[in-house]
């Protein structure tokens, strides 16, 4: 029994050492905050006789300092953006993007001495470029009270804080609820911060008994409002001169005698071709301009010969008779 009470207590202080050692660790590491596109630099700040030195990215080895000569472990890592300094056996990670945050930790020693090791925690942001403030205001008239339900964008960086400022407040998160009774005005102002960056707008909101619609959709509706009034307008005018032109059509048609079917006349008195469609346009029309003489073939089929067949009295027949 003492023996296993030795073996618990020799297993629990292992842990504790252990637990020890990483809180140490995440203590003494230094956190850096950086702007997309800065520089890091990483100096080993130790006694320079027979110093060798390793700069590692995630435990992963990627510069090593030997002999007084630096040399490359990993180029893919940081493949153009290193730049090693022999003036201060530092190594600088230069145009730095947001995946390079992590963990940096820079591993020394002398001839005989193991130096502490030193660590740094690196976070890189998007710098903040603009802040503006959007809300929605509904009346409430059992309470004659306007509500106001702002928030706060920015472009930039994903992870920013936001605090807000005015009407007798001050606090801290992107959204924002604030009550105001009719013809009472307040100034907000919000601000955007991300260690590397600060940026801040202002708005002015007004209570007013007609603030029954949000405003922030006020605009889109406008714009959908004027669009709907355009479109109706370029409607209208395509199809007034659709009309306009069947009617210039309709009647064009008419006066120049454009038909389908025309009169067919046998009398002496029917009008000449040229007499009865002024431009010749139509499918059917006036049949025999001019009385032909008897002594022409007047059918599709009719024989021509030098002979003529008598003439074809009633006991007689013929495939061939005389079209009058």
């Amino acid at each position: 029994m003492n023996v296993f009470q030795e073996s618990c207590c020799s297993i629990l202080v292992v842990l504790l050492v252990f637990l020890v050692q990483g809180s140490c660790v995440d203590s003494d590491a230094e956190v850096l905050h950086k702007a997309v596109g800065d520089s890091l630099e990483l100096t080993a700040d130790y006694p320079k006789d027979d110093l060798e030195v390793q700069w590692k990215y995630n435990g992963n080895i990627f510069a090593e300092y030997q002999k007084k000569y630096f040399k490359t472990v990993e180029p893919e890592l940081f493949h153009g953006r290193l730049k090693m300094n022999e003036g201060n056996i530092s190594i600088t990670v230069a145009d730095l993007k947001l995946q390079d945050s992590g963990s940096f930790s820079i591993v020394a020693e002398g001839k005989s001495t193991q130096y502490k090791t030193k660590f740094i925690e690196l976070r890189v942001h998007d710098l903040i470029r603009e802040v503006k403030i959007e809300y929605n205001v509904s009346w409430l008239q059992s309470q004659n009270i306007c509500t106001f339900h702002l928030w706060c964008l920015e472009s930039g960086d994903q992870n920013p804080s936001y605090s807000w400022t005015g009407h007798q407040i001050q606090t801290q998160g992107s959204h924002l609820n604030i009550s105001l009774r009719p013809a009472e005005n307040t100034t907000l102002n919000c601000t955007a911060d991300n260690t590397v960056s600060i940026k801040y707008t202002t708005e002015t909101v007004v209570c007013t008994e007609t603030s029954k619609t949000p405003s922030f959709p006020q605009k889109y509706l406008l714009i959908a409002v004027g669009v709907g009034i355009v479109a109706v307008v370029i409607f209208g005018g395509a199809l007034a001169v659709c009309c306009r032109r069947r009617n210039n059509k309709g009647q064009g048609e008419s006066e120049a005698g454009i038909t389908v079917y025309e009169d067919v006349n046998t009398d002496a008195t029917a009008k000449k071709r040229s007499e009865s469609v002024t431009n010749g346009m139509s499918i059917y029309e006036t049949v025999n301009d001019i009385k032909p003489s008897q002594g022409l073939p007047q059918t599709l089929y009719d024989k021509i010969s030098y002979q003529r067949h008598p003439a074809v009295s009633p006991s007689t027949s013929s495939p061939y008779q005389d079209v009058l």
